[in-house]
């Protein structure tokens, strides 16, 4: 006769969910191909991460490009909507290492929260490539991958880097610890206030262009005349 945990085995071998062992996006390796839209190629769709409230995988995904995308402040993000939950930036992604493609890839992305999914749509994807094919750079929609091999390879080159890309970000969401954001009015207006956590500075305001600390107090430097001052992780002190 079969029992309970013999058949919950069974059920999760079929359903795919497995709990104490599942992999990350990245350990799968999820794949996330170029379609066409109209007449452009593009990256489209969604991820559900239905355990999660909205706002909570919006703050991650928002956080996750300050992180690596912005190389300082919020450079990089052109658009946030805090009450749609949504923001666009622009991506830039080199070819792997191991790759024997040697390419700059930029594209405009998209991310939208709604009903538990992150939906993405990369689009304007254009290649810069020390091929003598393309020394310029070329819009994707340029390349004629059912006719040529080696505009197939590029095109097999980018949704390599780019779902590295979304597979780091998807795990990022899933696997960080948000602080609760309490202050989401003034981050939509980019406004410092005091009890702001680190994180919500983050959302807010980007990548400090210092960061110094000492005797317990941690003061980040957004501009000469922009210091936030924490003490146990929240803003005490503004100096605008």
């Amino acid at each position: 006769m079969m029992t309970k945990r013999q058949f919950l085995a069974i059920m999760y071998l079929l359903t795919g969910v497995i709990p104490l062992i599942a992999q990350t996006f990245t350990e799968q390796k999820k794949s996330y191909p170029v379609s066409a839209d109209g007449n452009k190629y593009v990256v489209s769709g969604f991820t559900p991460f239905s355990s999660m409230q909205d706002e909570n995988i919006y703050a991650n995904a928002l956080l996750w490009t300050v992180k690596n995308v912005c190389p300082q402040l919020r450079e990089g993000i052109t658009e946030v909507n805090v009450p749609a939950k949504n923001f666009s930036c622009d991506l830039i992604l080199a070819s792997q290492a191991d790759s024997n493609q040697k390419n700059t890839y930029y594209c405009k992305a998209l991310f939208q929260v709604k009903d538990g999914k992150l939906v993405y749509y990369l689009s304007n994807i254009r290649i810069e490539s020390s091929a003598v094919i393309m020394k310029k750079i070329t819009p994707m929609e340029k390349l004629q991958p059912d006719k040529k091999a080696s505009h197939k390879e590029i095109m097999d080159d980018f949704v390599q880097v780019e779902s590295q890309v979304l597979n780091k970000m998807f795990d990022f969401i899933v696997m960080k610890q948000l602080s609760p954001i309490t202050h989401w009015n003034e981050i939509s207006i980019n406004k410092p206030v005091k009890g702001m956590t680190e994180d919500e500075c983050l959302l807010a305001f980007g990548k400090p262009q210092t960061i110094q600390e000492s005797n317990g107090e941690v003061q980040w430097m957004y501009s000469s005349s922009f210091y936030l001052f924490f003490k146990n992780g929240h803003v005490e002190t503004i100096i605008k």
